[in-house]
């Protein structure tokens, strides 16, 4: 899906014209329409502003990857194989964490790198891709959930960084000005 899909759906979802997403934006809605079908680019303050007043989990999502070029960026998973119902998603993630435990676990990242086997290594890599599908499940399992109980994606994780910073795992970010 790429941001202007997401943008469409979002807008949508919450029952918002593109005329009113564009003043949230502070673009026109011609522009929301030209981005919804891909035919121009959304800057970063721009895309920031929309995803902030539409607060919607997926695009978000596609924000982050198309601000990373993919990396530290969940797909969205939309495949035949996938059910997004909240049950089968809590179930998934319940699933992926508990094998992200059992993998990682036993991979051996105590003795040097320099000692490490050919054999190691591929037990390290297929540690970080089982973390990688358990953080993918988590991903979901929070966009899912916010989405279905009506919680503010943004507002959880503003909460979670005030918990992070309180005991002291983080150091408090600058006060940015406000996008909106």
């Amino acid at each position: 899906m790429s941001i202007g899909q997401a943008l469409r759906e979002a807008r949508e979802r919450r029952g918002l014209t593109q005329e009113a997403t564009g003043q949230a934006g502070y673009i026109s809605g011609k522009m929301v329409s030209a981005i919804e079908c891909g035919r121009r680019a959304v800057g970063p303050d721009v895309l920031e502003r929309l995803a902030t007043k539409l607060d919607y989990p997926r695009l978000y999502m596609e924000a982050a990857a198309d601000v990373t070029g993919g990396v530290y960026a969940s797909p969205w998973l939309d495949g035949d194989g996938v059910d997004l119902h909240r049950t089968s998603v809590w179930a998934k993630t319940c699933e992926e964490l508990q094998e992200a435990i059992k993998v990682v676990s036993a991979a051996d990242v105590v003795n040097a790198t320099s000692r490490a086997d050919e054999a190691h290594r591929q037990a390290v890599h297929d540690s970080m891709i089982q973390a990688l599908d358990a953080r993918v499940a988590i991903d979901h399992y929070l966009a899912v959930m916010c989405e279905e109980y009506g919680f503010s994606i943004l507002a959880v994780y503003q909460e979670h960084r005030q918990k992070l910073e309180s005991r002291g795992y983080t150091k408090p970010r600058p006060k940015r000005k406000s996008a909106l």
